[in-house]
């Protein structure tokens, strides 16, 4: 039987695809790369913002159509699964089974019993040990960077988010675990990891998530550690110490901050202030201008008002951010956001962020213009040149590089490589190979 994923969203979906693809090959199944040429599609689905839903039910309608020509079994897993469950039967009863995020392990079962002719097959029950998933048993995809999870779960209840209701509450990995898998990614091959979580820095599994930091870097052969997603509440001043002294952790960091508006983040529950927030940026010192920062903003949560969203804005130019993920507000089923008047018309919603990603993308050039003339040292993740004979690499900074080789040359896939900067854009930087 072969069988292909979709996936949707965040690198912890990403990762659970990779959990899933294992599940069925080890089964003997055989993974292709479209739904025109499998007798199952799996869909693994997000479920965070209300644009990631209506593409899910875009691609069930068009499997609908699909099922109606020929045998095909259609699963809905992630997310959404967790959040809609029965209802999505109802909205898509062509849907052969749902499996939960917590269910991950019983993906052969549903499977077999869709197979055998039962119709409906559901599991989001909760596991409590989901979080210790079989890493031999993951199909790792064609990456020059490894995922590992070391926590599922959040325990934060910020008020327009999902994830605590279709992710559980926070569930650690013991450190040895972690390790254990670092070093047979690198027996494999592997020269970076990116550890991954709702929230990685309130790691709990036997040491805190700045001593996971530094026992990882003792793997021999790792070359960079990278991690996502962090909550400012949890970012400590150890946790800045080893970004800023440890060489095999990358320097970037992705701190969502979600508003510039104490007023705002008090209405999404955040638990700290803008203040706050700047405060925990300045544990990293000096170091602050060579680490790239990223982060999240909301715009058009309930009740934000011009002045709000000029705080934001204020903070913006503060900080100067290298990048910014920003979304107008999207209300989740269930979360208590719901409960906020949200009066704001969307033409309002869309101009504002309109605003910020404008500003923002100036300020990302200006911060990539910084690396002209450096030569810094890249990872190749690209088999070959692209149709513009560029080959893609990526920074410590995660920094995206257009790389110039040369005609017939090729480059090791997944090795680092020193390049020199020759040109910046809002998007990527240009280079040349060293």
């Amino acid at each position: 039987m072969k069988f292909h994923i979709e996936t949707w969203g965040c690198q912890m979906n990403d990762h659970d695809g990779e959990k899933l693809s294992g599940l069925l090959l080890a089964e003997g199944f055989e993974a292709v790369d479209s739904s025109a040429e499998a007798d199952l599609v799996l869909l693994n689905t997000c479920s965070i913002r209300e644009k990631a839903v209506h593409k899910v039910y875009s691609e069930l309608g068009r499997l609908r159509q699909e099922k109606l020509q020929r045998p095909l079994l259609v699963g809905v897993t992630g997310c959404l699964a967790q959040q809609e469950q029965v209802a999505l039967f109802k909205r898509a009863p062509h849907i052969d089974f749902v499996l939960g995020t917590m269910a991950l392990k019983q993906l052969p079962r549903l499977v077999a019993e869709a197979q055998a002719g039962k119709a409906r097959v559901m599991d989001t029950g909760e596991y409590p040990d989901n979080h210790l998933f079989p890493p031999e048993v993951t199909r790792r995809q064609d990456t020059a960077k490894a995922l590992v999870t070391i926590t599922e779960g959040c325990n934060h209840a910020c008020t327009y988010c999902i994830v605590p209701t279709t992710r559980g509450p926070e569930r650690h990995r013991p450190f040895q675990d972690v390790l254990a898998e670092v070093r047979s990614l690198v027996d494999r091959g592997y020269r970076e990891v990116e550890l991954l979580g709702q929230n990685v820095n309130s790691y709990a599994g036997g040491c805190t998530f700045a001593d996971l930091l530094n026992r990882v870097s003792e793997v021999d052969g790792l070359e960079w550690i990278r991690f996502t997603t962090s909550h400012p509440m949890n970012f400590t001043r150890d946790l800045a110490q080893v970004l800023v002294e440890n060489p095999k952790v990358a320097p970037f960091l992705h701190l969502p901050l979600q508003s510039g508006s104490d007023r705002v983040l008090k209405r999404m529950l955040r638990e700290y202030t803008v203040g706050e927030y700047l405060e925990r940026l300045g544990y990293l010192g000096e170091a602050r201008a060579r680490i790239a920062l990223s982060t999240d903003f909301i715009v058009g949560f309930p009740g934000e008002t011009d002045e709000d969203f000029e705080d934001t804005l204020q903070v913006l130019e503060q900080v100067a951010f290298d990048g910014s993920f920003s979304f107008v507000y999207s209300p989740r089923p269930g979360t208590p956001s719901l409960r906020l008047r949200d009066d704001l018309p969307m033409t309002v919603k869309a101009e504002r962020l309109g605003l910020l990603q404008t500003r923002q993308l100036a300020l990302t050039k200006a911060a990539n213009q910084r690396f002209v003339g450096r030569e810094i040292p890249v990872r190749v993740e690209a088999h070959g040149p692209n149709e513009s004979g560029w080959w893609l690499a990526h920074s410590g900074e995660w920094k995206t590089i257009h790389l110039t080789v040369g005609p017939g040359r090729s480059l090791p896939f997944g090795e680092l490589v020193q390049a020199r900067i020759t040109l910046a854009s809002p998007h990527f930087l240009g280079a040349e190979l060293v």
